[in-house]
């Protein structure tokens, strides 16, 4: 019976260490940032609109997603041209990555939420496109790209990932300091 009952301890045991030890799924990449501003979610929309032309839609590909002004709610589209630095003059790894953008107006604040990363390579590549999918915010999931090995897929998603991140986060800083701009004539 103390045989018995040693061997389902160890086995509940063992069963209790490998459900802790479950890998965390991939987590997209997201960028987010929080403004302060002292205006009402009018004004603050109105100057969030306002910014727009001369920030985000700047960007290659931006466009405004059809909604009802006055909502307090922003939502848009862009595109960063993506050329690897990892892999030189590789013309599979070009292509574009795709964003949305969302942003939100309240009293007092501006959230801008950049979200929904995503690659399609060059699909005018004579060995055809190689496209990473979805931008996570650390190592992506274990999962095999044709055309690429696993190692060059990871290497390709690290330098997509700091690309977008060095490029977007100035085009952030931009469209906040516009708002500050138009808080301070008002």
């Amino acid at each position: 019976m103390r045989r018995w009952f040693t061997v389902s301890l160890l086995a509940n045991a063992t069963l209790a260490l490998a459900q802790g030890n479950e890998p965390r799924p991939a987590l997209p990449l997201v960028m987010v940032e929080q403004i302060a501003l002292p205006l009402s979610a009018v004004q603050v929309e109105q100057a969030a609109r306002q910014a727009w032309p001369w920030t985000f839609g700047q960007e290659p590909g931006a466009g405004l997603v059809p909604g009802e002004p006055g909502t307090g709610r922003i939502e848009a589209v862009g595109r960063f041209n993506y050329r690897s630095s990892a892999l030189g003059n590789r013309q599979q790894t070009l292509g574009v990555i795709s964003y949305h953008v969302s942003i939100v107006a309240g009293n007092g604040s501006c959230m801008v939420r950049i979200y929904q990363f995503s690659h399609a390579g060059n699909k005018n590549a004579p060995g055809g496109a190689v496209s990473l999918g979805p931008l996570y915010e650390g190592n992506r999931p274990a999962v095999r790209v044709p055309g690429v090995s696993m190692a060059v897929a990871g290497r390709l998603h690290d330098d997509m990932r700091q690309q977008v991140t060095a490029h977007l986060r100035p085009v952030i800083g931009a469209f906040a300091a516009r708002l500050r701009r138009a808080a301070e004539n008002r």
